[in-house]
C-alpha cells in the first residue's frame, strides 16, 4: 500500500479507470490527478447509481468532473439494489491481463466493487488492479449521537453479494466474522440473519482518526458487550492486514472444528472490505453477506483525508 499525495506528479499509463459518482469531495479526489487528456490512452468509467443521480443538483461543483479535461469518459447508469447490472456495461471495453486498470472504491457501494473486482477476474481475466481509495476526514453524526450514525434508512435486507455465495456442506460449523462499521444496527442484523455457531467481530485499529475505534466499538456495544463474541482488530487502512487476519481464523477453525462455513459481513471501512474481497475471492468456499438497505444516504462523510493505492493481485 502507497499513500497517494494530492500534490504529487499525475497518475499514468493507465488504460482504464472506473469509478463510482457520489456526492462527497473524495468522490473525485483521485479523478482529479488522472492523467486522461486527449493524448493519455485512458479510458475513464464512471458508474451513476439512479438513487444517487436523481438527488443531485447539475451545478454542484462535486458532480463537475466534466471540467477534468477527460478525453474518453464511458458514463453507466447503475442500480445501487442490482451489482450485476454492471455487467452489460462492461461487455463493451477489451479488459484483459495486459491492460492497467485502476479502480477507485472510494464511493462504490460494497455489493458492487465486489462484483466489479469478481468480474474482472472471472469474465475478463484480469490477474491484478490497483484499488485507490480516500479516506474521509468527518463523518456525520445526527445530533453529534455516535450510535444514531446510519449510511442509509429504512428495512433491510441480507443478502449474499453477487458471485460470492460460498460453498456450505451439510453440518458444518457455521462462522461469522464481521468487520464493524460504525452503524451498530447492521451488525446485530446480520449477526440474527446468520444464527452462527460462533461469531467474531473485527474493529478497525489503528484508525483513521483515534476517536473512530472507540465510536465504533460504542455503536456496536450490545453485540461486542456478549461474552461469546470475540473482538480483534485490523488497521481501518489495511486490506492486507484484514486479509491475513481472515486467513489465521480459517485455519484456526478448520484445525479445531473440521469443516466450518465461514460467512464474512465486511461492513467496515472500504479498505478492511477490500481485505475480505480479496480473500473471499482466493477462498471461493467462504460466504459473503450484506444488509443491503431500502435507501442510502447521498451524504454521510465530508472533506479528504489521506488517499491510498493498493496493488491487488486478483488471481
Amino acid at each position: 500500500m502507497e499513500r497517494v499525495s494530492a500534490d504529487g506528479p499525475p497518475i499514468s499509463n493507465l488504460d482504464y479507470f472506473i469509478l463510482s459518482s457520489g456526492s462527497d469531495s473524495r468522490a473525485y479526489q483521485i479523478l482529479s490527478q488522472i492523467q486522461a487528456g486527449p493524448t493519455s490512452g485512458t479510458k475513464i468509467i464512471l458508474f451513476n447509481y439512479r438513487e444517487r443521480v436523481a438527488n443531485r443538483s447539475s451545478d454542484n461543483p462535486l458532480f463537475n468532473y466534466r471540467n477534468l479535461a477527460i478525453a474518453d469518459i464511458q458514463e453507466v447508469d447503475c442500480d445501487i439494489k442490482n451489482p450485476s447490472s454492471s455487467l452489460s456495461a462492461l461487455e463493451a471495453n477489451t479488459f484483459d491481463e495486459t491492460k492497467a486498470i485502476a479502480v477507485d472504491i472510494s464511493c462504490f457501494t460494497k455489493p458492487y466493487f465486489f462484483f466489479l473486482l469478481k468480474l474482472l477476474r472471472e469474465r475478463f481475466g484480469v490477474l491484478k488492479i490497483d484499488a485507490y481509495y480516500t479516506e474521509p476526514q468527518f463523518y456525520s453524526f445526527e445530533k453529534g449521537v455516535f450510535t444514531a450514525f446510519h449510511t442509509s434508512s429504512g428495512p433491510l435486507s441480507i443478502i449474499e453479494i453477487p458471485g460470492y455465495s460460498g460453498q456450505e456442506r451439510r453440518d458444518a460449523a457455521r462462522k461469522l466474522i464481521i468487520l464493524l462499521g460504525f452503524d451498530g444496527d447492521l451488525s446485530r442484523e446480520i449477526n440474527e440473519d446468520v444464527s452462527p455457531g460462533e461469531t467474531v467481530v473485527i474493529n478497525g485499529f489503528p484508525a483513521y482518526s483515534p476517536k473512530f475505534k472507540d465510536i465504533s466499538l460504542i455503536a456496536n456495544e450490545k453485540l461486542v458487550s456478549d461474552h461469546n463474541i470475540r473482538v480483534a482488530y485490523a488497521r481501518a487502512n489495511h486490506p492486507f492486514e484484514v486479509y491475513n487476519l481472515l486467513a489465521a481464523f480459517k485455519k484456526e477453525a478448520s484445525a479445531a472444528e473440521g469443516d466450518t462455513f465461514i460467512n464474512v459481513a465486511p461492513l467496515g471501512t472500504k479498505p478492511m472490505a477490500l481485505g475480505a474481497c480479496l480473500f473471499a475471492l482466493h477462498n471461493p468456499e467462504v460466504r459473503v453477506v450484506y444488509p443491503l438497505p431500502e435507501t442510502y444516504k447521498d451524504k454521510y462523510s465530508d472533506a479528504c483525508w489521506s488517499s491510498w493505492v493498493y496493488e491487488l493481485p486478483l488471481a
